[in-house]
């Protein structure tokens, strides 16, 4: 759908703004929900919460646990482009932004949830629902580069596994720098 030349030029940046607006919206609602966690969990058991997490978390991407993802297995319907050329995209990006009404493919968001849930503030929750909104922008979007024919799905088939590795180590060493920020000195 996203290859259409329907997604050509400002829908697909209203697409884009949406999934980063949506990004945020979720991302803030974790720093609301979290605020009533962090009251009665003192920091080594949040950082502990976060490190089985981070473990359960790499142990799945990388193969070795199998489980599935908790999601939501409706996508975002396409009746939102009755709203037309503009704000349907948008909504439609907002809607798969939060990540709650269609698929993730990766527990990383799952932990970032986490850790947003712990630790959070509002400065860091917009910057990683922006993150999130961004990073759903450059998948979705680079389908565009490819035809009808299937040829982004059968890239992605030949490099997510190298893709998932190094996100993921990217990810835990943001994530030790973070938890060792909050050892005490």
């Amino acid at each position: 759908m996203l290859s259409s030349p329907v997604w050509r030029g400002l829908p697909a940046l209203y697409f884009c703004l949406g999934l980063v607006a949506g990004g945020v919206v979720i991302a803030a609602a974790l720093l609301l929900l979290g605020s009533l966690l962090r009251a009665p969990l003192p920091p080594p058991v949040r950082i502990g919460i976060v490190l089985v997490a981070a473990l359960v978390v790499a142990l799945r991407e990388l193969g070795v646990l199998r489980f599935p993802l908790p999601e939501n297995k409706r996508l975002v319907p396409e009746s939102v482009f009755r709203l037309g050329r503009f704000a349907g995209p948008f909504q439609f990006g907002l809607e798969m932004g939060t990540g709650v009404r269609t698929y993730l493919p990766s527990g990383l968001a799952y932990l970032t949830a986490v850790v947003l849930l712990l630790f959070a503030t509002p400065l860091t929750a917009v910057a990683a629902g922006v993150g999130f909104g961004l990073g759903r922008s450059l998948m979705t979007t680079s389908a565009l580069h490819f035809d009808d024919s299937g040829g982004w799905n059968l890239e992605w088939g030949h490099r997510s596994t190298a893709v998932t590795r190094v996100l993921l180590v990217g990810y835990l060493a943001a994530l030790a720098v973070l938890v060792s920020s909050l050892l005490p000195a």
